[in-house]
């Protein structure tokens, strides 16, 4: 079984439609969008389609999305993650459903692909919780040395670059096509490999395949890639 996943509690259109077709859900909470409402809601269509549920923390920065870096003192970071997480983790508890990972969000995940010293901040936030990253990341090799579960991702709907990280946004041709997507699902499942934007093949271990709701044509995407996988 593929276990497909998608970041959500975002406002993004696609929402509704996304639910029913996938089997994890990374749900902001605060950091760069999310308030309790929205949060409420997510929980129960988590528990109604039994989804998988996990926080998606961010630097918290609402103005730019949390997809810009920032520069904050390590405890002051520390405190706004746990803060994140906690939110939903008390509704998700007040509801009746498990809070089992914490997927970063935007330019913190990026980030701390590379950083290490990013990367254990965030694992020291998690309060026993799987962490949601890449397998070649700084924050996988964090969480492993913390004795932390590591849940590998992979990225039906972005470019990758040949070190195994994403491909800016900002850059062209760095989301992919709804055909474009099932079909790097599909190499995914089969392969475990992708294509990066240099055209080299690269092996990226995967335990979920994840799309982003945010994106246009997000509910077409995921439909495309069941098609192709499931």
């Amino acid at each position: 079984m593929i276990d497909l996943s998608a970041d959500l509690g975002e406002g993004a259109p696609d929402e509704p439609e996304v639910w029913p077709l996938i089997t994890s859900a990374n749900v902001a909470c605060g950091g760069h969008t999310g308030d309790a409402e929205a949060m409420t809601f997510a929980v129960r269509q988590a528990r109604a389609f039994h989804i998988n549920l996990g926080a998606h923390p961010s630097y918290p920065d609402r103005a730019n999305f949390g997809r810009k870096p920032m520069s904050l003192p390590p405890a002051e970071l520390r405190a706004s993650l746990v803060a994140q997480i906690a939110s939903l983790r008390a509704i998700a508890e007040g509801e009746g459903v498990e809070l089992r990972h914490v997927k970063p969000h935007g330019a913190l995940y990026n980030e701390a692909h590379h950083d290490r010293a990013l990367a254990s901040i965030i694992v020291e936030s998690l309060g026993g919780l799987a962490i949601v990253c890449s397998a070649t990341s700084q924050m996988a090799a964090a969480a492993s040395a913390r004795g932390v579960t590591v849940i590998r991702e992979a990225f039906a709907d972005r470019r990758y670059n040949p070190d195994g990280s994403l491909v800016s946004r900002a850059e062209p041709g760095s989301l992919l096509t709804v055909e474009e997507a099932a079909a790097q699902a599909a190499l995914l499942a089969r392969e475990g490999v992708v294509f990066a934007k240099n055209g080299a093949r690269i092996r990226v271990e995967h335990d979920t395949i994840c799309i982003h709701a945010d994106m246009p044509e997000a509910a077409a995407r995921l439909r495309a890639i069941r098609a192709a996988v499931i």
